[in-house]
């Protein structure tokens, strides 16, 4: 199996929370029609109950179209699925037929998906960060034409010469579905802890254990003659970026960039750390560590990455000192954010308090907590609302 065809069927690491910012707006709206009187709601109740289950929903169907089927083999970019699950969902949510949730379908394959071409090289840009907004937008728009009678295409796969497997598609058959749709996605999936591309998480977690683990003489790193990363053909493929980096939207999927900055913090990186205004966007010590890395594809790695029991998305991080004395090799097969990783919980609970109060009080954030853990009768607008921040007066703009 060519690299390509890897990576998309490994563990599923990819944006499935993008799915919420077209299922919660839309419940949102959904439920302030039917409480003003401007419409009768048919579909199901509009509550957290609900919306947890159209964001499993989501998950399943994004994470088993990414297990069996390799979009990146044909230069295609993942939010494809982001548009297909929500396109999927929304129809059940606004209480439309099967048939018309059919009609949307059709037209996020008729869509198809935009080129990959923004999250590499040269080519990076900022699009990479509003790529799923896009496909989510994409198809809610999708489902208020279908609402409105929009018809769909029946064959838009399958119709010879001009549907997606035929234009598209070409010599790959149809769909392959290694999992039935349930819940194993949302059990399976991997939290980003970190803000790096998921591939690399493993290898920051590596790093910054061996940076630990480094004696106090190491004179900032200047010391390291190699750093040898073995990893799995996705991450090889996806983020081993040598050479110039153009803006934080290359740094954060590039694996020499995270673990260079974690060999030199001796901590994750943070978002501020990819930024043109970091000290570590133009340090040369980040560079220099960057040119002494080799990044490999483990075919052992590449295997537990595809094995659907295991799913682990490891790497091991050796480091050679340039008086020839080795470090040794640290390997994480499950890193922090795997369902498989005992810290897992801790570092996500820890992690939605640190972001949630920098705009929050704890109080605040402690009934936003208890209503999305334990109130799941809850309207969806009443979750909204305890969200919404007022906007700054015209008046206080200005002071």
């Amino acid at each position: 199996m060519e690299p390509l065809e890897l990576v998309e069927q490994g563990t599923v690491v990819t944006a499935f929370a993008d799915n919420t910012g077209a299922i919660l707006p839309v419940m949102d709206w959904l439920c302030r029609q039917e409480a003003t009187g401007q419409m009768k709601h048919h579909g199901p109740p509009l509550t957290l109950k609900t919306l947890l289950g159209a964001i499993i929903r989501a998950y399943e169907i994004q994470g088993c179209m990414l297990l069996g089927n390799a979009f990146h083999q044909y230069g295609f970019d993942h939010v494809i699925l982001v548009k297909l699950a929500s396109a999927a969902v929304l129809p059940w949510l606004m209480g439309l037929s099967q048939a018309q949730a059919a009609a949307c379908v059709s037209h996020a394959w008729m869509d198809s998906a935009p080129l990959r071409v923004y999250r590499h090289g040269e080519n990076t840009i900022p699009r990479k960060g509003w790529a799923a907004g896009d496909a989510c937008q994409r198809a809610v728009q999708f489902a208020l034409m279908v609402r409105q009678g929009q018809p769909g295409s029946p064959t838009v796969l399958s119709m010879l010469r001009w549907g997606f497997y035929a234009s598209a598609w070409r010599d790959s058959g149809a769909f392959t579905f290694p999992k039935h749709y349930s819940d194993w996605v949302i059990r399976n999936v991997l939290f980003k802890i970190m803000p790096v591309e998921g591939h690399a998480i493993s290898a920051v977690e590596a790093a910054v254990i061996h940076r630990k683990s480094m004696r106090q003489g190491l004179d900032s790193l200047q010391d390291i003659a190699e750093i040898r990363i073995r990893t799995t053909a996705a991450a090889k493929l996806i983020i081993d970026k040598p050479g110039k980096l153009h803006n934080h939207a290359d740094r954060d999927h590039c694996i020499q960039y995270c673990v260079a900055v974690a060999l030199i913090k001796g901590a994750d990186p943070v978002i501020e750390d990819f930024e043109d205004s970091s000290p570590f966007a133009t340090d040369p010590a980040v560079d220099r560590l960057r040119e002494r890395m080799v990044i490999t594809a483990d075919e052992k790695m590449t295997a537990d990455y595809l094995d659907l029991d295991k799913k682990s998305i490891g790497s091991a991080v050796s480091i050679d000192l340039v008086g020839g004395e080795s470090l040794g090799e640290v390997l994480v097969e499950h890193p922090c954010g795997s369902s498989k990783s005992s810290e897992t919980a801790e570092k996500v609970s820890e992690k939605f308090w640190m972001n949630m109060l920098l705009g929050f009080s704890p109080d605040e954030v402690s009934q936003i907590e208890r209503t999305v853990l334990y109130d799941d009768t809850a309207k969806v607008s009443h979750l909204v609302d305890l969200l919404a921040r007022p906007r700054p007066s015209p008046t206080a703009a200005r002071l």
